[in-house]
């Protein structure tokens, strides 16, 4: 399908050069007006079917923003492209707060970045006018955490962003300097706070995917190569945390992984940038706390490590290399060993069957849980009793 575009822009050799800028009808778009003002766009979207509007944010009169907004009470299935010339943190909040649906910079944008813009707003008019339902941004942000770890990567799993793998990818994780599990409303939208600057931050110079996990991580997965050529990662990541801290008042850490070229490989990255995270008492030690203090609580329970990662917001996979290098046994033999202090308790003091105790504890089959009993103590659980 040819979708029909209406470029706003008053600078005319403007409008020309990006006319030949590159073969629009390649990318199924169909040049259909241009405008050189705001007032005269409004005409054009009376009397012509347009599906995209893509428009300078300073003119003279009715400027992008007006202009955006007029479009968006009068046809809100048009996809609204911005572009400008300015990087003001307000300007991109005012813009996305409108529903545009992307925005280039004009001194730097090139035919790739215009054809990523493009083939993102015609795939939002595929889901709307196409009538093919949309994935909500809940959604594609849990398929995205579902690549980030062996335990739940999907069978044939990809990444929706195919330009991530043409020259290999790598992962940034960012979390909050006061890391802790969010307990309030106000924590979470201080959260989107972060993953929105970031977001945007990136999208005009690099690319890529961002995502979050629980209100607690901001995840990148940027491509190796950014739009603008050549950019040092390290400085471009201190940059970025500077910008936050200035924007936001928000500290955060960050770590980041190698590069790597297969969407297999993810679940690598993400768990070598997670322990790459700056070691302090406020982030990975406080997640090992609460894993103990939630099996400590559940002990009886049907507990285990996928369940366990669940409630605290962390996958699986990072949960068991967290909890060995700082427990200094793995997950699961830390709650066996539990259970058969547990059990040792009740034998001492009580009368009780040994299968009554066995299933209190979680082992359905006393016979098993004999085994495993004399395997960690070197006795029977009737000799231990005996003794």
């Amino acid at each position: 399908m040819m979708w029909n575009m209406l470029v706003v822009e008053d600078e005319s050799i403007v409008r020309v050069g990006l006319r030949y800028m590159l073969d629009w009808e390649s990318c199924g778009i169909h040049w259909k007006a241009e405008a050189s003002s705001g007032e005269e766009a409004l005409n054009i979207l009376d009397r012509e079917s347009i599906h995209i509007m893509m428009t300078d944010i300073r003119m003279p009169g009715i400027d992008g923003l007006e202009l955006s907004k007029r479009v968006r009470e009068r046809a809100p299935h048009i996809q609204i492209i911005i572009l400008s010339s300015y990087d003001t943190f307000s300007f991109v909040k005012e813009a996305l707060r409108l529903g545009v649906a992307d925005y280039l910079h004009k001194p730097t944008m090139d035919e790739y970045e215009i054809k990523a813009t493009l083939r993102k707003v015609a795939n939002k008019l595929e889901e709307t006018i196409g009538n093919r339902p949309a994935q909500s941004a809940v959604d594609r942000d849990a398929y995205l955490l579902s690549l980030l770890d062996r335990y739940t990567f999907p069978m044939g799993g990809k990444l929706p962003d195919v330009t991530l793998l043409q020259s290999g990818y790598w992962l940034t994780v960012f979390r909050k300097r006061d890391d802790a599990l969010p307990n309030s409303d106000a924590d979470n939208l201080r959260f989107q706070s972060i993953r929105y600057l970031i977001e945007e931050y990136v999208a005009r110079d690099w690319g890529g995917l961002v995502f979050h996990r629980s209100f607690r991580e901001v995840i990148w997965i940027a491509p190796e190569i950014a739009k603008s050529g050549q950019i040092d990662k390290n400085k471009y990541l201190d940059k970025l945390r500077q910008k936050l801290l200035e924007l936001l008042n928000l500290a955060v850490i960050h770590a980041s992984s190698d590069t790597h070229l297969e969407t297999e490989e993810l679940p690598d990255a993400y768990l070598k940038a997670l322990l790459r995270l700056p070691y302090n008492e406020q982030s990975d030690n406080l997640i090992v706390r609460h894993a103990k203090a939630y099996i400590d609580e559940h002990l009886l329970e049907d507990i285990g490590l996928a369940k366990v990662a669940e409630v605290l917001h962390v996958s699986p996979g990072y949960l068991s290399r967290i909890f060995q290098r700082d427990v200094g046994e793995n997950f699961i033999d830390y709650i066996t060993r539990n259970k058969i202090e547990y059990a040792q308790k009740l034998l001492r003091t009580t009368n009780r069957k040994v299968y009554d105790i066995a299933a209190e504890i979680g082992y359905s089959n006393p016979h098993y849980f004999s085994k495993l009993f004399k395997a960690r103590t070197g006795v029977t659980p009737l000799e231990y009793r005996n003794q």
